[in-house]
């Protein structure tokens, strides 16, 4: 039989541990973007599909280079180019695959109309929240065709919920799932030859939005 103390010593102890242990988990960080998602971005490659708004599943293909630059075509009617500037104000180009027109625009000057871009956004094929939101940990991984990724859901402060199969070897998504359907799949990646070319074809226009946008 132990001695009293003892039995006192070893309740005591345990209450202590348990305390302790506690106080370690009140005080683990929560999952912040960045500690989540990172700013990995390997050149890269991808085809990818979505559904289009009506439902119709369009053709996403999207090229990375290690400079950041980005090329993002969606269903065969538009592209958007970004060239990242040392300064934070990068140049966007929107192309009109359609109508073969081009536009090119600072982002200070969309900034200036309200429309407000985000580099790791774009670079990320992620939108990044501008308010509040919180992340959870699914707790699971899928292998896909196009690599292994970690389950994460995004929740904002409206409400809405995103759930994320995120690549951290890509720094991509592999998978978003919203509102209880597939709103983008990667179906390939493959290692990057290069961009695509920024010369715009013969008969194309080019228009520099800047003028139209800068305050006067």
């Amino acid at each position: 039989m132990q001695p009293p103390f003892a039995s006192k010593a070893g309740r005591a102890g345990s209450l202590l541990a348990l305390a302790l242990m506690g106080s370690s988990l009140a005080a683990a960080p929560l999952p912040t973007w960045e500690s989540v998602f990172g700013d990995t971005r390997p050149a890269v490659h991808l085809s990818a599909t979505y559904p289009d708004t009506q439902g119709k599943t369009q053709v996403l293909e999207f090229w990375r280079d290690a400079s950041g630059r980005v090329v993002r075509r969606t269903g065969q009617r538009a592209e958007l180019r970004l060239t990242p500037a040392g300064d934070g104000e990068d140049v966007y180009q929107l192309r009109n695959l359609v109508n073969r027109t081009a536009f090119d625009v600072h982002r200070v000057n969309l900034v200036q109309v309200g429309i407000f871009t985000d580099r790791w956004s774009v670079q990320h094929l992620l939108d990044r929240p501008a308010g509040a939101y919180t992340l959870s940990d699914l707790k699971r991984q899928t292998k896909t065709a196009a690599g292994e990724c970690a389950w994460w859901r995004v929740k904002l402060a409206s409400g809405k919920m995103t759930e994320v199969c995120w690549s951290s070897t890509l720094g991509l998504p592999l998978q978003l799932v919203s509102g209880g359907r597939t709103v983008l799949k990667v179906n390939s990646v493959q290692p990057l030859k290069g961009l695509p070319s920024a010369t715009l074809p013969s008969g194309w226009q080019e228009y520099n939005a800047d003028e139209d946008l800068a305050p006067d």
